[in-house]
């Protein structure tokens, strides 16, 4: 494949990427040929049974780790946003959101005041003084996303960002960051293990087997919404038949 046909329409293309790790009781493959692009302004979901490698996928994209096979390309940035909110509580929340920058060297009048806007948009701005663990846990989660866009990815990376907030926060909180994903006009990948949260967030739903995971699905998530909004999608006729069909790829 060449790069430049690979590239046209998105932000990143995997082509055949497999991963083996090597231990003393001999070799354990964990991703097999695994193969998709990701569209500009799209958000991917992917869900597969626990141990499969879906975090596994995001450290190789990200290049926290070596694939043992297959290529990679992002055109731009990359950003990822773990679990964990990984705030300092020792630094306020403005400190904690202009670490980006400074490590990256980009804390300029542009960045700062588009941070600013983004906190005034969803209504943290007047927490900037504040410390994280004066925050709820939604909040910190909102935060700890505005301090990866301040970065200007191209490509977002969120592993499970949801699973520590109860129900209705994880509700709430997806919505908003749904939202913001798509003001901010990036393409982001989720991995997450809750059906439901993969079809009411993503464009596309992506479904890997056991390990060694392979991709066995990737099914286009279209509803009679009026404007596609996670809480609205789950209201939608579709979605009972996107969750049955899942969970069916899910348990054959």
């Amino acid at each position: 494949y060449e790069i430049s046909e690979c590239l046209v329409g998105s932000e990143m293309c995997i082509r055949d990427r497999s991963k083996t790790f090597y231990t003393e009781i001999g070799a354990l493959d964990v991703l097999e040929n695994i193969t998709f692009n990701l569209n500009e302004g799209e958000i991917i979901a992917i869900v597969g049974p626990s141990g499969s490698g879906k975090s596994t996928l995001l450290n190789i994209i990200s290049k926290l780790i070596e694939p043992t096979e297959g290529e990679i390309y992002v055109d731009g940035e990359i950003g990822y946003m773990f679990q964990r909110d990984h705030l300092f509580n020792w630094r306020t929340v403005w400190k904690n959101i202009m670490l980006g920058l400074e490590i990256k060297k980009e804390k300029n009048q542009e960045n700062i005041d588009k941070t600013k806007e983004l906190l005034t948009k969803y209504g943290l701005i007047d927490f900037i003084n504040s410390y994280p663990q004066e925050l709820s846990g939604g909040m910190r989660q909102r935060i700890a996303l505005i301090r990866t866009l301040a970065t200007n990815p191209q490509v977002l990376l969120l592993d499970e960002p949801f699973s520590a907030l109860d129900y209705q926060t994880r509700i709430n909180v997806s919505e908003d960051i749904f939202k913001m994903i798509k003001d901010s006009n990036v393409s982001a990948i989720l991995v997450t293990h809750d059906i439901s949260e993969a079809i009411a967030m993503a464009d596309r739903v992506i479904v890997l087997s056991h390990r060694p995971a392979k991709l066995k699905k990737i099914i286009d998530i279209k509803t009679d919404s009026p404007d596609n909004t996670p809480f609205n999608k789950r209201l939608s006729s579709e979605f009972r038949k996107y969750f049955d069909e899942i969970w069916g790829l899910l348990n054959e």
